[in-house]
């Protein structure tokens, strides 16, 4: 027979009624075990120091583009760049030189394609293309700039972290592939010399087209020449070099003329 309070189930055997299990837990080692934790964690929580990190915190600016307008394209502007020369200074011991090969060439193309038709423009409002007249056959080259202003009137300058990440890893880029032909030159890796020359022609086309077609890179290249042009003639004056110089010519001017200057013989008449 059984009887229903509250819920709870009774079970009546041969007249003599067993209560139901207590919810609570009957053993004591148990209950001491939960109870001492409870208290336990609440002091081992005050005296704990409490952890800095936010899961929701942002990487730090050398691990993210924090102050891009563009983080994706910063990030494809160097991605090629780096798998493909990783491959080539590491590829030669884990896989066949022609593999190499084929794959840096893959990856440079890529890398040239991204960043002459999206980076370019995401990052410095630049582009630089060619067109072929269909009647003359004459390829014509057409380097442009985004205005300073868009058509509704508010400022449309680049970001400056863009601006100098773009820059900056297309100057480097032709550096150190230049650096790499000149150490395969020094130890004859002919084998290299394909790799090198298209990584060279592609990067160098890149810097080339982004020059003319920013007139801004133009004016800091020529300041920056006139500057060390200025620079190295104050030092040579400093220095009186063209002291020296000029005593050396007029010196030697004077030893020829001595050299060459008949000797008079004076003459007495009887």
């Amino acid at each position: 027979m059984m009887h229903e309070n509250d819920l709870e189930f009774v079970t009546e055997v041969d007249g003599k009624v067993i209560p139901p299990p207590s919810s609570q837990p009957t053993n004591s080692v148990l209950s001491n075990m939960k109870a001492g934790g409870v208290a336990g964690g609440s002091s081992f929580n005050s005296s704990a120091p409490k952890s800095s990190y936010a899961p929701g915190s942002s990487l730090p600016l050398g691990a993210s583009f924090n102050q891009s307008a563009h983080p994706t394209a910063c990030l494809f502007h160097i991605l090629f760049k780096g798998i493909a020369f990783t491959v080539y200074m590491l590829g030669s011991k884990t896989m066949e030189g022609i593999m190499v090969t084929v794959l840096c060439i893959l990856l440079l193309a890529a890398d040239f394609w991204v960043v002459k038709n999206v980076t370019g423009r995401l990052l410095v409002g630049l582009r630089w293309w060619n067109k072929v007249d269909p009647v003359t056959g004459a390829t014509s080259w057409i380097f442009e700039s985004a205005a300073p202003t868009s058509p509704d009137g508010t400022n449309a300058t680049t970001n400056s972290f863009d601006s100098k990440f773009f820059w900056g890893v297309l100057y480097i880029t032709p550096i150190l592939w230049a650096l790499c032909f000149m150490s395969a030159i020094l130890w004859l890796r002919f084998n290299c010399f394909v790799t090198l020359a298209i990584a060279l022609v592609l990067s160098f086309s890149n810097v080339y087209g982004y020059y003319k077609c920013s007139a801004d890179q133009r004016a800091k290249l020529n300041d920056m020449f006139n500057a060390g042009a200025e620079m190295g003639m104050r030092t040579m004056i400093r220095n009186g070099v063209f002291g020296r110089l000029g005593g050396m010519f007029s010196g030697g001017n004077a030893q020829q003329q001595g050299a060459a200057a008949p000797q008079v013989q004076p003459v007495t008449f009887a």
